[in-house]
């Protein structure tokens, strides 16, 4: 098994559900981001494993599905918990949910940066 994917799942099951480490792994985002969010959250521990597993590996560069899913987890603090696009930020749902919900609701800067992934070919 893939380290990267070991140390994951091994902290999976004490990793606040709500964390933006969490959300993160639920939306496939890089071991970066999620090393990176593993730091914003507090979860130095997760965070060191994940850097030192990236050191030591290939260091694959992030696909852009994955940016797109770690800037929509940055995105997702910053939006009402009542709001449908957190609530499928926070879910994985399909980037095509996400832009509907985000559009209904008048959140302009995510339906842009969707539009623009999509328009990059990233979905």
């Amino acid at each position: 098994m893939d380290p990267i994917k070991r140390i994951i799942d091994e902290a999976k099951g004490s990793i606040p559900h709500h964390s933006r480490t969490a959300l993160a792994i639920r939306n496939g985002c890089s071991p970066e981001s999620i090393a990176s969010f593993a730091v914003k959250d507090g979860m130095q521990a997760l965070a060191a494993s994940l850097f030192s597993a990236i050191e030591v590996g290939e260091g694959a560069q992030e696909v852009p599905l994955a940016c797109i899913r770690s800037r929509l987890v940055e995105v997702y603090h910053d939006l009402p918990t009542d709001s449908k696009t957190a609530q499928l930020i926070g879910s994985a749902a399909s980037l095509e949910e996400i832009s509907e919900a985000a559009t209904d609701e008048g959140l302009s800067s995510v339906t842009a940066m969707l539009l623009e992934a999509e328009q990059e070919g990233a979905s």
